[in-house]
């Protein structure tokens, strides 16, 4: 069975990068938190103080931004 990392609740996002570092660290070889090589990425919407998620397309789906994501809105399934 192939797990999938999903976005959920998108407007729960508030912004903080937890997801990037985390993703940055753990899957680098490096070990460096570094947002710009993390497979996940955040955006913030024009004018607003909301964000937008999304992954790179060499994600690997290994759900280490969902852990370490404190608001629920990313999820592996």
């Amino acid at each position: 069975m192939t797990r999938q990392t999903k976005i959920i609740a998108e407007e729960n996002c508030s912004g903080c990068l937890s997801c990037t570092l985390a993703c940055s660290f753990f899957n680098t070889p490096e070990k460096v938190f570094n947002p710009s090589r993390a497979h996940v990425y955040i955006e913030r919407k024009e004018g607003q103080n909301t964000f937008e998620v999304n992954f790179k397309e060499d994600c690997i789906d290994c759900g280490t931004c969902a852990e370490y994501c404190h608001y629920g809105v990313i999820s592996v399934e």
